[in-house]
């Protein structure tokens, strides 16, 4: 049954397609199919008329110098321009004519009346009124958004200009368009009552959409931004061409910013457009994943909507006209792609709810974006339903995707909380397993200490025993002196892990430390060799047991790894206010893939298997030195041999007196100089 709902869903939704398209491609018409003249008053006319019913038009590459050419051309050249496709994008000046009569029974005394032309991205529209009889030009007007504004006309979102007192007779209106945008005329005669109505209501209807696309736009940017998520940003780009685009053809750019430029519509308009294609093809891309499904695609998808944007850089020059040709269409059959897979994947995953969700919040937009496009490029017809229906669904879209953002947001707060009392659950199992491990680690020292306590006073009083019996105490003092270790290390991991961690510090000179460190490990380890070769003398501010600590885990470390392999340290004081331990083995070293992974907790290389250990000594010693506000970096020699270098802070001004009171006998602390006087 829910298979049957959705081929039903399937066969309504081309159903309505297909209307839609019937409804778009009409009867081929010529001029005689339609009324040949309008009629007006001397003033002009006594209700309004839409001129697209009796203008017709003449695309042509032919010199015509003068209004007075294109009446003299023959009615077959021409067509009609109600519901007919326009010439799209064309450097060509296109030409539209109607005859007219004037009447004086139409007359209205003390009356004005007004030509409304749009669209309002047109740059050079010429007005001319002709008589029939004598071909003489008898009016003229320039409108568009090059041409400069005269003091005297009324201001408006479309081009206003006032119509002029005539004489009955009958007339030629010609008008000539020349525009690097799509040739989409549309023309009005209004009289003064309506001018002044719609100019009202139109200018309410248009700032209000605008303003809703502003808050749009800044609404699912700063969501966007906030939650990262990329499809989300990319649609408020979107939401920003869109505004961008309404902006140049609703007439508010010209009205606004022609008299800063010119070219300020035009840059206004194409940037908008430019954006809104671009963006929808990179939104797309991330809401059907391809960056999962098909990287490489996704990369060309995204390349494409680069240089869809880019286009905006072509919108105040006749190169405009040649991106257009160049990815509207592209940009038009993507679009249609997109949405059969749309279809198909609604269709597959079998959701009726969400399927017809998608198909209005997205589906629908998407067809629509494609007629107008379609419209624009001159492969539709202009009429009502192509120049209106992008505007009517971007409003349906918006609607839509409140409600879905609306959800979303809810389910990402649900998710968050979901999230962080998971996150909270986790910490307290963390603590737990802490706290037990370090309850277990101080049961195991106990006995570890009695046993090799035992093992010690059994060797004293079995002195005359076999070596195999002396051997088997070593064995386990050995081991459980491994294990101790091995109960330590886990015991430290945990101290510094704990969020409680602090260091017990105190001003130790270096060298000084450094040399006896070197001197226990040689009586407590005498099979390896470990010298110091060179110690700076500065104070640094350590906790004495957590960094001789990290330093044996150095050395024992290369132990491990590097058996009877001899260990040199060095200490350097730098005037940077650090000094530089350095500890290098004469071993075969660490593998360059292993280096920036040794530091891991519990990672062992791959040498691992003939040595015992769990993988905490580096991991420990780089935590020790982390807080101590130091660094620890690991390095390998062209012929083998690990270097470990930790940079430690040493304090400047202790050094600095102990240094003075040694050599030349001053007191310890030297006076602070003010930091205005330090050179």
């Amino acid at each position: 049954m829910r298979v049957f709902r959705s081929n039903m869903a399937v066969i309504v939704l081309w159903a309505i397609i297909i209307a839609v398209f019937i409804e778009m491609f009409p009867a081929t018409s010529r001029a005689h199919d339609r009324q040949q003249h309008f009629v007006i008053g001397n003033n002009g006319p006594a209700s309004d008329i839409t001129l697209d019913h009796f203008l017709t038009r003449l695309t042509t590459s032919r010199e015509i110098s003068i209004p007075a050419d294109v009446i003299n051309i023959p009615e077959t050249e021409f067509e009609t321009i109600y519901n007919r496709p326009g010439p799209g994008y064309t450097d060509q000046p296109v030409w539209y004519r109607a005859p007219f009569i004037v009447e004086s029974r139409f007359d209205s005394p003390g009356t004005n009346a007004f030509i409304e032309l749009g669209a309002a991205y047109l740059n050079d529209i010429l007005l001319t009124v002709l008589s029939r009889e004598t071909g003489k030009v008898l009016w003229e007007d320039r409108v568009g958004d090059r041409v400069p504004n005269d003091p005297g006309a009324p201001a408006n979102l479309k081009y206003i200009s006032l119509w002029p007192e005539l004489a009955p007779g009958h007339y030629w209106l010609v008008i000539r368009v020349v525009t690097n945008s799509a040739h989409v005329l549309e023309a009005k005669l209004q009289t003064q009552e309506t001018f002044i109505a719609e100019t009202g209501s139109q200018s309410y209807r248009n700032g209000s959409y605008l303003g809703v696309l502003l808050v749009v736009f800044a609404l699912y940017m700063t969501f966007g931004v906030f939650s990262r998520d990329a499809s989300v940003s990319w649609y408020a780009i979107y939401i920003l061409g869109l505004f961008l685009l309404n902006l140049g053809t609703t007439g508010y750019a010209q009205l606004l910013f022609k008299d800063v430029s010119l070219y300020a519509n035009d840059l206004i308009t194409g940037t908008g457009t430019a954006i809104s294609i671009g963006s929808s093809v990179a939104m797309w891309a991330h809401i059907i994943r391809l960056d999962k499904h098909n990287p490489f695609l996704f990369r060309v998808m995204m390349g494409l909507a680069g240089l869809m944007i880019l286009g905006a850089l072509t919108s105040t020059s006749d190169l405009y006209i040649y991106y257009a040709k160049l990815f509207f269409i592209p940009h038009t059959f993507l679009l249609f792609i997109l949405l059969g897979y749309l279809i198909a994947t609604g269709y597959r995953e079998n959701n009726t709810l969400m399927y017809w969700f998608f198909l209005l919040a997205l589906g629908f937009p998407t067809l629509s974006a494609c007629i107008h496009l379609l419209m624009l490029i001159g492969s539709l017809p202009i009429n009502s339903l192509t120049s209106n229906i992008y505007k009517a669904s971007s409003t349906i879209h918006l609607v839509m995707v409140a409600i879905a953002m609306g959800v979303r947001v809810y389910r990402l707060a649900h998710k968050r909380i979901h999230a962080y009392q998971s996150n909270q659950r986790a910490s307290q199992l963390a603590g737990e397993q802490r706290t037990f491990i370090t309850m277990l680690s101080h049961e195991f020292r106990t006995p570890l200490a009695i046993i090799q306590r035992s093992s010690e006073i059994l060797g004293l009083h079995m002195r005359d025993e076999d070596e195999s019996v002396h051997n088997r105490l070593t064995t386990i003092r050995r081991n459980a002196g491994q294990l101790s270790a091995l109960v330590d290390a886990f015991l430290t991991k945990e101290t510094l892990d704990s969020a409680t961690f602090t260091t017990s510090r105190e001003q130790v000179a270096i060298d000084q430390f450094l040399t006896d460190l070197i001197a226990r490990r040689s009586i407590e380890v005498q099979e390896q060799n470990v010298s110091l070769i060179n110690a700076d003398f500065a104070i640094v501010n350590i906790d004495r047991i957590l960094l001789e600590r990290a330093i044996i885990n150095i050395i024992e470390n290369a132990r491990k790894y590097a058996p009877g392999a001899p260990v040199w340290i060095a200490c350097n004081r730098s005037a940077n206010g650090y000094v530089y331990i350095r500890i290098v083995d004469e071993g075969p070293g660490i593998a360059p893939d292993e280096l920036g992974k040794v530091q891991n907790a519990f990672y062992r290389g791959r040498e691992s298997s003939v040595t015992q250990g769990v993988g905490l000594g580096l991991h420990i010693t780089n935590r020790i030195i982390e807080a101590h506000k130091g660094s620890m970096s690991l390095s390998v020699g062209e012929h083998g041999g690990t270097t470990v270098l930790l940079k430690l802070p040493y304090n400047l001004q202790a050094t600095a007196g102990k240094t003075n009171e040694i050599q030349f006998g001053l007191s310890g602390k030297l006076p602070l100089i003010p930091s205005d006087k330090r050179r």
